[in-house]
């Protein structure tokens, strides 16, 4: 199985970590992506915002199948009493960029871009996956090229070929454009194929 296929089961299997009792009562409700850390037990603690906002979220009993962990989510929260209600997660497709060498093949079937951005560390994607739910999507970041300064990636995709795409299932991808240490790059250029040709976002080194 090659690298795409690898990155697709463990979407899998942190697809379903969190789960939240609903309310009958439904507030005012925000949905933000953000970094949920999963501690030795299991438990979800916290969740940082990409503007940098930490909510505790200890109290919620978030349960997961990992542990000692960091996973990119989805949340949809609401504010009750002063304390952060978690309604919903999901999870998102987090990896980031590889080198072309590091995959068998880089495909790049096309998807619905509904809109992409960047916030904080991360380029940010909500995306439609054409499907029927037969088979599973293949999901990754490739580095194409460096030059003068700006860091050319693009958004793999692998459609199964078993699946004909009768309906949009929409999908939260997110790509982080910094670590530690100094980058070798000034900005990032991001090519996303939609059904409606190449599109490409750039984001600027004074945003990291």
């Amino acid at each position: 199985m090659g690298r795409l296929g690898l990155i697709s089961l463990y979407i899998l299997c942190v697809g379903c970590i969190l789960s939240c009792s609903k309310q009958t009562d439904v507030p005012n409700l925000v949905t933000e992506m953000c970094d949920v850390s999963i501690n030795s037990s299991g438990i979800a603690t916290k969740a940082v915002l990409d503007n940098g906002v930490v909510l505790d979220i200890a109290s919620q009993g978030l349960t997961s199948n990992v542990s000692d962990t960091t996973v990119r989510s989805v949340l949809t929260y609401a504010w009750v009493d002063g304390v952060p209600c978690v309604y919903d997660n999901i999870p998102a497709i987090c990896m980031r960029p590889a080198s072309a060498e590091s995959f068998e093949t880089c495909p790049h079937d096309p998807v619905k871009l509904v809109s992409v951005w960047q916030m904080g560390r991360y380029i940010n994607l909500v995306i439609g996956e054409m499907t029927t739910g037969n088979g599973t999507h293949e999901y990754a970041f490739c580095m194409d090229s460096l030059k003068d300064g700006v860091l050319y990636t693009s958004f793999l995709h692998r459609q199964p070929a078993t699946d004909a795409g009768s309906f949009t299932q929409k999908r939260y991808a997110s790509m982080p454009v910094c670590g530690n240490g100094v980058e070798a790059y000034d900005s990032v250029c991001l090519s996303i194929c939609t059904y409606d040709g190449v599109r490409k976002f750039v984001c600027a080194s004074a945003a990291f």
